[in-house]
């Protein structure tokens, strides 16, 4: 069965879960543990971040911000991004960890997506099936402007967004890295989509947190250089969408 978007009219909105909530038009989305303690040390935060649904509401440089902490996978960051554009929410820059498919990307190096391949399903609910989602737009590249302006080390290029965790086999490893994708994750794509279709202007910097490039899977979880790489992401990230860009 192909998916493709409804043309009815919509049953159940977000709205109908945001009354009475509202988010500064400004913000980021995080997915862990480290990005939140970056966050909670970074900024000024009320409330205790545990990934939820609904968003946060952060100060950052004297600016007030939306935070997304949602759950992983795309359904549950679309149900919270959903939630957050209904409550306000209009420009933001995700930060996310993915595992590298290419063998010049490594764990702790940052990637810029700016096109991608979908292979989770919730963004053919927005999209025609051959849509292929890009980024390029002022969020993308103030903050390839950071990154430059602080000389580390960044691959710009695909993301392959996938639902099924244990299925990136090798073959599609090496088809999708020959075809320029550098790294995998699980939320990419349909954030690029739904932002689109709701014209959100967007950006996302993922850090490699893992590696699948040669046949076998090496990974960084628990190691000081992911902790640190998610903390200068979250700061650079933080940084950029309260820089101005108007």
């Amino acid at each position: 069965m192909c998916i493709v978007p409804g043309s009815g009219g919509l049953i159940a909105t977000p709205d109908q879960l945001v009354r009475g909530i509202d988010i500064p038009e400004l913000g980021i989305l995080i997915f862990t543990e480290y990005m939140a303690e970056a966050v909670g040390e970074l900024a000024d935060v009320d409330a205790e971040l545990r990934p939820s649904n609904k968003p946060y509401r952060i100060k950052y440089d004297g600016v007030e911000l939306g935070l997304i902490y949602p759950f992983y996978g795309a359904p549950a960051t679309i149900f919270a991004l959903e939630l957050a554009i209904a409550s306000g929410l209009r420009k933001f820059i995700a930060v996310g960890e993915a595992g590298s498919i290419h063998p010049e990307v490594g764990i702790g190096d940052y990637v810029l997506p700016d096109w991608g391949v979908r292979e989770e399903g919730t963004s053919y609910h927005y999209m025609p099936p051959d849509y292929v989602p890009r980024v390029d737009n002022k969020v993308f590249r103030g903050l390839r402007e950071r990154l430059d302006g602080r000389g580390l080390k960044y691959h710009v290029g695909g993301v392959w967004s996938t639902d099924a965790v244990f299925r990136e086999t090798v073959d599609k490893v090496r088809r999708y890295s020959s075809q320029g994708v550098l790294c995998v994750d699980m939320e990419s794509t349909a954030l690029m989509a739904v932002s689109e279709y709701h014209g959100v202007e967007m950006a996302i910097l993922l850090v490699i947190s893992d590696e699948l490039h040669s046949g076998r899977w090496v990974r960084g979880w628990g190691s000081g250089l992911l902790k640190e790489a998610e903390y200068m992401a979250v700061e650079i990230c933080l940084e950029t969408i309260v820089s101005g860009l108007d």
